[in-house]
């Protein structure tokens, strides 16, 4: 007489298979949905390189030399050429920076985070350079006195 019931290995390979197959068809279906780029992901808060370009002491506008600013600035540069580039052109970019911070007020500095300097030193730096560009200003010090 021939066995009528399914076999207790007979149970255990189906239900094996059937864990392979769940498990195969999770992956796949993972694989399908995700989708696996390549491309690099950009830091929104990331910096390229910096480069400091020291510090300035200069007589504000208006004060008949009786004020004066001090600032430490610090440089965001697009690639390491432009490094380079700014210390070949230091004469260059010290005066600009001077020409700037000279035309300044006490009421253009005291403007919170000094951004219209700021501004203008990147766009006064920028028509210097001819291998990259200033991509952020920072006053590491400020001082009015």
């Amino acid at each position: 007489m021939a066995n009528e019931g399914l076999s207790f290995k007979s149970i255990l390979g189906i239900a094996l298979l059937m864990v392979v197959i769940a498990i195969g068809t999770s992956y796949g279906f993972m694989k399908f949905i995700t989708t696996n780029d390549n491309s690099p992901v950009l830091n929104e808060n990331a910096i390229g390189p910096t480069y400091s370009l020291g510090d300035f002491v200069v007589n504000l506008s208006g004060t008949r030399g009786y004020q004066y600013i001090r600032a430490s600035i610090v440089v965001e540069v697009s690639t390491d050429n432009v490094i380079t580039e700014l210390e070949k052109r230091s004469p260059q970019v010290r005066d600009s920076i001077i020409g700037i911070l000279r035309d300044q007020q006490v009421a253009d500095i005291e403007e919170p985070g000094a951004r219209v300097i700021k501004n203008r030193l990147i766009t006064k730096l920028n028509d210097i350079l001819r291998t990259g560009d200033i991509t952020q200003v920072w006053f590491t010090q400020l001082v009015v006195q």
